[in-house]
């Protein structure tokens, strides 16, 4: 049997990461205890765990021509994800996330677009006929990529909106499905014309639906996920571990859900093995380097 196909389009970083024992304040300097170089971006690590939960996964990104972009896509080529239709700019630096992390797995993220900003309709539309299967979107490239990647789709788009960006009122609403934490639920719900204040996360998860989104799934880290669609509506547990570093869980959450999804699972089911492959990788250091290969059931 083939595997099922994801196309992620979206960012690619080079992630630059210093474990702290606390994170600093405002003006203050500390010492540091560990430097590493490993690949991320949101879209790169969706791709890799995609591929890791079982996808056959096609990656639309932009890079440098530098060394950066051959670290940033080391272990998506290693994991055979397809990276045919890579926008190389010789004029842009790959994209750079400077990330610190404490002793509790805490941690800040600043993202610099670097080549990411020239992920734009124009790009995108280029690459139009690469898009099949289940596509999955992030908030780290131009509105108009964005755009124009919901365009060429022709299955259903698991769009991520994060950080949190301004789009259109329809791209939201085509999501299928959006997902979002509190924050992001909140700013999605406001682009709809929504007032999210005083709302409980369960109240903004119905009023995203209510508004005319598709499914919404809300990930609420320690308290696990809640999901609704057309079928239901589910409150996914979350799996107790302890964490060593959290960075990147998110896109392992987001990666795998696409991966199950286009596997043919429910949006409960495939939540549920998301859930539990996001939890996985929350108990190693890195985000790319802690993704690993979980059995569905």
């Amino acid at each position: 049997m083939s595997k099922p196909t994801v196309t992620v389009v979206g960012s690619t970083n080079l992630d630059i990461t210093a474990t702290v024992h606390r994170l600093p304040g405002p003006g203050e300097t500390l010492l540091g205890r560990t430097l590493v170089h490993s690949p991320g971006g949101k879209g790169g690590n969706q791709a890799l765990a995609a591929s890791r939960a079982g996808a056959n996964v096609r990656f639309i990104t932009a890079v440098g021509s530098d060394e950066a972009a051959r670290e940033a896509h080391e272990l998506l080529a290693a994991d055979g994800v397809d990276l045919e239709h890579v926008l190389v700019r010789e004029d842009e630096p790959t994209g750079t996330a400077i990330i610190t992390v404490d002793h509790g797995a805490e941690n800040t993220i600043i993202v610099i677009a670097g080549a990411n900003q020239h992920l734009d309709a124009g790009a995108v539309q280029a690459r139009a006929t690469a898009i099949e299967g289940v596509v999955v979107l992030q908030g780290e490239i131009p509105v108009t990529g964005i755009q124009a990647a919901f365009a060429a789709a022709k299955d259903r788009v698991v769009f991520n909106l994060a950080p949190v960006i301004e789009v259109p009122a329809d791209l939201i609403l085509r999501a299928d499905p959006l997902v979002v934490n509190e924050h992001e639920g909140a700013g999605a719900l406001t682009m709809l014309g929504g007032n999210p204040d005083g709302l409980s996360d369960e109240e903004i998860v119905h009023a995203l639906k209510a508004a005319g989104v598709r499914s919404v799934v809300m990930t609420l880290g320690a308290n696990g996920s809640h999901v609704i669609d057309n079928q239901g509506e589910h409150k996914i547990p979350a799996h107790t571990v302890t964490p060593v570093d959290t960075t990147g869980a998110g896109d392992a959450y987001v990666g795998a859900l696409a991966a199950r999804l286009a596997a043919g699972d429910s949006l409960a089911d495939a939540a549920a093995y998301a859930t539990r492959y996001a939890a996985d990788t929350v108990t190693r250091a890195g985000a790319q380097a802690s993704y690993g290969v979980l059995p569905v059931r």
